[in-house]
């Protein structure tokens, strides 16, 4: 428990430092004319760091959660209901095997689409916005544009605006789709699954060691070669 909530915490301070880091240079570049709109989109590129390094903690809490969730339906539950907790259950083996060879539950890819959808999203919204006020309120000085349209605007040194725009908006099309695709198979936070969606996840095939280290041998030791065994028990 202790664990899941350290990581709990982590996870957010990506989030935090992305905020301010945006909010600074969104203040910074709108604050004189003379500052590039440059600024804003190497922010743009800096926030995907961010983006990974939350995805990557989101991974480790959803380890340690899923635990911490298993206990709480197998073991919580049926002293509460029962006043008693079978000894040869599954989820004993499951949860041992497990804790001897930890396996992520989910993809770092499906941790990043889910922080996206919940924060990222959101930021980059802000991020656009302030960049095209920016294009806007302090266009670049006379002289630099042979014709002062809003595209010629947005030219970054010797890359023409239109280019700039164009890789912008490409930028912005992934980052919906992304968004967009994790909604298929949209889950609720682990905190709250059902007893059989917690089952499932640790007898799920696409589950991945979290060290590539450890050998064979030792995932043996644990009974690894049981999977389909312990996943046609839970089923039924």
């Amino acid at each position: 428990m202790d664990r899941a909530s350290t990581w709990r915490l982590r996870i957010d301070n990506p989030t935090n430092w992305a905020i301010l880091t945006c909010g600074t240079s969104v203040s910074f570049t709108l604050s004189d004319e003379t500052h590039s709109h440059a600024v804003l989109l190497l922010i743009m590129l800096f926030t995907i760091m961010f983006l990974i390094v939350e995805a990557r903690r989101t991974r480790y809490y959803d380890l340690w959660s899923s635990w911490l969730r298993l206990l709480e339906t197998e073991y919580l539950a049926p002293i509460l209901q029962d006043n008693c907790v079978t000894a040869s259950d599954t989820w004993q083996e499951l949860i041992v095997r497990d804790l001897g060879y930890p396996h992520f539950k989910a993809t770092l890819w499906r941790m990043a689409q889910r922080r996206l959808r919940d924060h990222y999203l959101a930021i980059y919204l802000f991020l656009l916005l302030s960049w095209l006020l920016k294009l806007l309120l302090h266009p670049l000085g006379a002289g630099q544009c042979v014709n002062e349209s809003f595209v010629c605007h947005a030219t970054v040194g010797p890359i023409p605006g239109g280019l700039v725009m164009t890789i912008v908006g490409c930028f912005y099309l992934a980052l919906a789709t992304i968004t967009l695709l994790g909604y298929r198979n949209h889950d609720p936070s682990v905190e709250v699954l059902s007893r059989e969606r917690t089952l499932q996840k640790l007898v799920s095939p696409s589950q991945q060691p979290v060290s590539r280290r450890l050998r064979h041998a030792e995932a043996q030791t644990f009974g690894f070669d049981d999977v389909e065994g312990d996943a046609a028990a839970v089923e039924d």
